[in-house]
């Protein structure tokens, strides 16, 4: 089956000439928009809160109780939406770092901050683990 390159690429311009086109990427950057508000909010609380504190708190709710929900749903075990809120501002504001003791035959990312590495392992799915900067401690998994 062949690919007509020349009728996706007249579909894409026709819609991004439209108003549906218009709405979706104004939706887009209303998003944006939001997404860096949070991000300006959380670097303040950062400049008056201890984020070994928030750390622990999180790995505390990430615990027994969080897989067994997890599980108890139907799902694998995931982040929860203040962990993936800190994932995605490292992702959307630092570059990933190569940690030869943190690197995998699978896609890795990796970042720094705060004293902790965060690693997010790709390959059929993704998993989640927390680091320890000082000693590769492996914090938490999800």
């Amino acid at each position: 089956m062949a690919l007509d390159y020349e009728k996706m690429s007249k579909m894409m311009d026709d819609f991004m000439n439209s108003p549906e086109g218009d709405a979706y990427f104004e939706k887009q950057r209303i998003i944006k928009e939001i997404q860096e508000g949070r991000y300006r909010r959380f670097e303040a609380y950062l400049e008056t809160h201890d984020f070994d504190k928030l750390m622990n708190r999180l790995i505390l709710e990430h615990g027994e109780e969080w897989h067994e929900k997890c599980y108890h749903s139907g799902y694998e075990v995931y982040c929860n939406n203040k962990l993936n809120f800190i994932i995605d501002y490292l992702r959307d504001n630092f570059d990933e770092i190569r940690v030869t003791e943190l690197e995998s035959i699978f896609n890795t990312q990796i970042w720094f901050f705060k004293g902790y590495y965060f690693r997010i392992l790709r390959g059929q799915g993704s998993v989640f683990d927390l680091y320890y900067g000082g000693d590769f401690k492996h914090l938490l998994s999800s």
